[in-house]
C-alpha cells in the first residue's frame, strides 16, 4: 500500500468517524429534546391537576362562606319576624306562649352560634387541605425545575 493510498484510507476513516460523531450528537440532541418534551408534558399534566384541585378548594371555601351568610340571613329574618309578632301580639298572648316563643328565639341564637362554629371548622379544614395542596404543588414544581436543570 502506497503512502497516498494509506493517506486516502485514513482520510476516509476519519471522515466516517466524523460523520458518525455528528449523527450521534444529533441523535443525542434529538433524544434530549424528546425527553424534555415528554417531561414538560408530564409536568404540565401533574401541575395542572394539582392546580385544578387548588381552585376547587378555593371555590369550596367561598361557597361555604356564602352558605354561612345565607343561613345567618335566614335566621336573622326569622328572628325579626318573631320579634315583630311579639311586639304586635304581646298583650294577647298567654305567659306560657310568650315563654315558648322566647325559647324559640334562644334556639335560633344557639343555631346561629352552632352554624358559626361549624362554618369555622369547615373553612379551617378546607384551608388546611388547600395549604397541603399548595405545598405539594410547589414541591413538584421545584422538583421538576431541578430535574430540568439536570437534563440541560
Amino acid at each position: 500500500m502506497t503512502k497516498m493510498q494509506y493517506s486516502n484510507l485514513l482520510k476516509g476513516f476519519i471522515q466516517e468517524l466524523d460523520d458518525c460523531y455528528v449523527l450521534m450528537k444529533k441523535k443525542h440532541e434529538d433524544n434530549k429534546m424528546e425527553v424534555e418534551y415528554i417531561f414538560k408534558d408530564l409536568q404540565d399534566k401533574k401541575l395542572g391537576s394539582i392546580r385544578e384541585v387548588i381552585e376547587d378548594i378555593q371555590s369550596l371555601i367561598k361557597e361555604r362562606k356564602k352558605l354561612r351568610d345565607e343561613i345567618f340571613q335566614d335566621l336573622e329574618n326569622i328572628t325579626i319576624k318573631i320579634n315583630n309578632f311579639l311586639t304586635e301580639k304581646q298583650d294577647e298572648l298567654k305567659p306560657e306562649e310568650l315563654v315558648a316563643i322566647k325559647k324559640k328565639l334562644v334556639e335560633i341564637e344557639e343555631t346561629k352560634a352552632q352554624e358559626k362554629l361549624n362554618s369555622w371548622r369547615d373553612v379551617s379544614a378546607l384551608k388546611k387541605e388547600l395549604r397541603d395542596h399548595i405545598r405539594e404543588f410547589r414541591e413538584k414544581r421545584d422538583g421538576i425545575d431541578a430535574l430540568e436543570s439536570m437534563i440541560e
